[in-house]
């Protein structure tokens, strides 16, 4: 890895660090008795974690890699394009088609266009990303979905 992937992870530390901090002066109370400053602290913890992880990861020798494109960069245009483009049609179909419909549609045109998955493997993504996002927010969270004029 390069220097860069060092510069950008010791800047997510940084980062974590400051947030830490600030929660810290937010006041976190405890898992018992939260308080305002307790998710962005665990938040912070787990970006100081990451960054470290990824710093530490710079040091590991072995076959080189290839350097990333940037996401500008020749021939990503297009999908940049699109993603913004599709999450715009998400929003205006998110309420006629419900969020179920309109969940998997999405992942599944994300999944086999954009990273040019199979069939199978786009279908079991997006069948899986949909269901997970039903348990964590309408089951653990009691957040309620549109659930769509057309059905």
């Amino acid at each position: 890895m390069s220097k860069y992937d060092r510069i950008s992870s010791l800047f997510l530390v940084a980062l974590g660090c400051v947030i830490c901090v600030e929660s810290i002066r937010l006041g976190p109370g405890s898992l018992s008795a939260p308080e305002p400053g307790l998710i962005p602290l665990g938040c912070g913890l787990f970006l100081c974690i990451l960054g470290l992880i990824a710093f530490f990861f710079t040091f590991r020798r072995g076959r080189p890699q290839e350097e990333n494109q940037l996401i500008w960069g020749k021939g990503n245009i297009g999908k940049v394009v699109f993603t913004l483009i599709s999450l715009g049609g998400y929003a205006l179909l998110i309420h006629p088609l419900g969020f179920y419909l309109t969940t998997f549609i999405w992942m599944l045109l994300i999944c086999r266009l954009l990273s040019e998955a199979r069939w199978k493997a786009a279908i079991i993504t997006s069948l899986i990303a949909t269901f997970s996002s039903v348990i964590l927010f309408e089951y653990l969270l009691g957040i309620r979905f549109p659930r769509g004029n057309l059905f």
